[in-house]
């Protein structure tokens, strides 16, 4: 039982992380066809902060499973939780510094991606709910 509810969080993570890293390539192709070469980078990066550190947190949360193992996975669900937190800000404060940043495609692609999450989270529920 335990293990499949750590199998079923890793597939939902997976998911979540394929569906966030399309919508955040599709942002950028967008913008990069109808806006300008440097709205797409810049829409590009807002995916990419958005991304990676649910990557990191994703791959610390379910490092461990099982109840012999509590103490553990709590200690590695909390470190990728801050990991998460101090990635989005340092990829931020780097990105920030490039002088050819253009902010609305960077804010867009970042909260467009960041509901990308969401979505899919509610969609793959619905789906279980009505299987079971």
């Amino acid at each position: 039982m335990i293990i499949s509810l750590i199998q079923e969080g890793k597939l939902l993570a997976r998911k979540v992380l394929v569906s966030q890293s399309i919508v955040a390539v599709f942002i950028s192709i967008f913008y990069t066809f109808f806006v300008g070469k440097t709205e797409g980078i810049s829409a590009f990066y807002g995916g990419f902060i958005c991304v990676f550190p649910n990557f990191i947190f994703a791959h610390l949360a379910f490092k461990y499973a099982g109840a012999s193992q509590n103490k553990l996975v709590v200690r590695s669900f909390n470190k990728g939780s801050k990991l998460k937190f101090f990635f989005t800000i340092i990829l931020f404060s780097i990105v920030f510094q490039w002088n050819e940043l253009v902010i609305e495609p960077l804010m867009i692609s970042y909260v467009v991606t960041m509901l990308a999450q969401w979505l899919t989270i509610i969609f793959f529920n619905r789906v279980k709910e009505k299987r079971d």
